[in-house]
């Protein structure tokens, strides 16, 4: 069901023929005159508050992607009726107005053919709102009657009016002279060690969990004048990095992976290294100011309905016991956070080694590696990386594959996802999150059937090869490629850094077994089909479970069973919860990429101060 929902066909605009448009002798010539004519209209048709007017400037089947400009959510509407009603709903408070096309750039109006047969014209625009300014794009098609409408909207809210971030020319002064009180209530370090420890006051929000969620939230806040906390159990912040297996290393290149007004500096490496990365966390978390306590968990939650205020009590390091009362909780322990540990029969009769891949360090720690008999169950970056980190220690390694594993090569066609955007040459990181994010996701999917079919014609010999090695390969429903297994599944995937060749070459073995693991025996495995393996160390590279789950363990049964799961899409079509209302007043979800962190901080980030402020409830 879920695979027909969002697999969609798009509409063919090929361009008008220029006989037709030599018939309509005052319309508008150039993109931009286009881009700036339509754009003037929009706003005359949002003025006039009457939804039915919004079929002279948007095609029947139009999409509007909206985030916070409209509503207080992310939202994803399809279809000029349903546009019509959604606006219907939210006239006030947040009005569009003010619209104006961006005249220069790589997003200056110009004209796009995304697949073949559908030719549209696309720009950014920036607007306000009545209580805030925002950026979006617009994307328009021609009708047979050379007249242009909207077929793909995107609206996104950047920042609120008077709470704007403190960067660029709102930048802080930073002398002690103008903060309140002046030297006599303290310098900066004095300040700064009252600040940490919440001595004046109590944080507005409690964030739970210090890696890129945490981190890149606490920066956002705080630039809007939002008091956070954030607490972790690890002793050193960069922890949740460095503790993990030890040939990690960053699957998405650098220019995608910059976090909030602190991008990596232009010589650091294109995959960041797992410790590296720990101790870039930690120089952020100190560059950033933010207020981290480390060693500390929570022990306790509860919530007032009537306040809506949290009392939380979280155990420090030290022993103590700290209460606080936040407004917000967010947990940000990481959408693959929760190990996802199945149990067999017979697996505590196994002589050998079995454990979850979340606790695979390296191979040489499991003793001498060489002449091992190694089982890894699953076929996601974790099964390839660690099924490579054996093999190298001279293990003789077997993956079980239950179903199809999408691969695309770091090498090629990862760079092939992100060219021309987040490369060397891209635009401005701020733009290209705008444009990245424009199109509605079950849009980018069908959008990415054919650079799927691209990227696999580019790595032709890597699919060959896997194929005839027996590697099961899977390009995603409808053929979609990486991005929809990872909204929908969270995996699914191999970023290839090695591996691959390793199983082409008949190094690395691979062996299907659709019904999985039938039961453990004192040396090994049974299939469901009843072929033994024999094995010395079992992996279990199964995933992670629902970060519900976390929240259960972390603030109890009272607050997880008024949330909603977290992750694949909702009816349509974004990600479910994340980043978003999560169904307990006060308590938010954050987690994901690098990337999609520094991208979604704001978003989640302007939904509290919102709150904070009376804006929204």
């Amino acid at each position: 069901m879920f695979a027909e929902r969002h697999t969609i066909k798009l509409p063919r605009f090929p361009a008008a023929p220029a006989l037709e448009l030599a018939q309509h002798k005052q319309a508008p010539s150039t993109p931009f005159e286009i881009a700036q004519q339509w754009i003037t209209k929009l706003e005359s048709v949002l003025k006039s508050k009457d939804a039915s007017k919004l079929s002279t400037v948007l095609h029947h089947d139009s999409w509007w992607r909206d985030m916070l400009a409209l509503s207080w959510d992310i939202r994803t509407i399809h279809g000029l009726d349903k546009v019509a009603a959604y606006f219907s709903e939210n006239w006030t408070p947040n009005n569009l107005s003010n619209l104006k096309i961006r005249e220069t750039g790589k997003f200056a109006p110009h004209t796009e053919s995304p697949i073949e047969g559908l030719e549209w014209l696309e720009s950014m625009f920036d607007f306000e709102t009545s209580v805030g300014n925002g950026s979006g794009m617009l994307r328009l098609v021609q009708g047979s009657d050379g007249i242009w409408k909207g077929h793909m909207i995107y609206t996104a809210l950047k920042e609120l009016k008077g709470f704007e971030e403190g960067e660029g020319y709102r930048r802080p002064h930073g002398g002690a002279e103008k903060l309140p009180g002046g030297f006599a209530k303290g310098n900066w370090f004095e300040r700064r060690q009252r600040q940490v420890e919440f001595l004046d006051e109590e944080p507005a929000v409690l964030i739970i969990g210090a890696g890129q969620s945490g981190l890149n939230l606490g920066a956002r806040l705080q630039a809007m004048g939002t008091t956070s906390l954030i607490i972790d159990r690890n002793k050193r912040i960069g922890d949740n990095w460095r503790n993990r297996y030890r040939t990690l290393v960053t699957h998405d290149p650098v220019q995608y992976t910059h976090m909030a007004y602190m991008p990596f500096p232009s010589n650091w490496p294109l995959f960041t290294p797992k410790d590296k990365l720990g101790d870039w966390f930690e120089s952020y978390a100190s560059m950033m100011e933010l207020n981290v306590w480390t060693s500390s968990t929570v022990s306790s939650t509860t919530y007032d309905d009537s306040t809506r205020t949290w009392t939380v009590e979280v155990l420090r390091g030290d022993g103590s016991t700290r209460t606080l009362h936040p407004h917000h909780v967010v947990l940000c322990t990481g959408h693959a956070g929760e190990a996802l540990i199945p149990s067999f029969p017979g697996q505590e009769n196994f002589k050998g080694q079995a454990y979850h891949a979340s606790f695979h360090k390296d191979a040489a720690e499991t003793g001498d590696a060489k002449g091992k008999k190694v089982v890894v169950i699953g076929t996601g970056n974790s099964g390839h990386d660690i099924s490579q980190n054996y093999y190298e220690n001279g293990a003789s390694v077997t993956m079980l594959q239950r179903r199809g594993t999408y691969v695309i090569s770091a090498a090629k066609g990862l760079f092939m996802l992100h060219e021309g955007m987040y490369d060397e040459g891209g635009p401005p990181t701020e733009d290209a999150d705008i444009a990245g994010q424009s199109l509605p996701i079950p849009v980018q999917f069908a959008l990415n059937v054919d650079l799927t079919k691209k990227i696999a014609e580019v790595e032709k010999a890597n699919v060959e090869g896997l194929t005839k090695a027996g590697f099961k390969l899977d390009f995603g429903d409808d053929g979609s490629g990486i991005y929809r297994k990872y909204v929908t599944r969270g995996g699914g995937y191999y970023i290839d850094i090695g591996a691959s060749q390793l199983i082409i070459d008949g190094k690395i073995a691979v062996k299907q077994s659709p019904g999985g693991i039938s039961h453990f025996e004192q040396d090994g495995i049974v299939l469901a089909d009843g072929t033994k393996m024999e094995a010395d160390v079992v992996v279990l590279a199964t995933g992670y479970d629902n970060m519900r789950t976390t929240c259960r363990k972390v603030m109890g049964d009272a607050v997880a069973d008024r949330c909603k799961d977290v992750w694949d899409l909702d009816e349509e079509g974004e990600v479910n919860v994340m980043w978003r209302p999560s169904g307990h007043p006060g308590f938010w979800f954050m987690g994901g990429s690098l990337a999609l962190c520094r991208i979604y901080s704001r978003f989640l980030a302007l939904q509290i101060k919102a709150v904070e402020e009376g804006l929204a409830k």
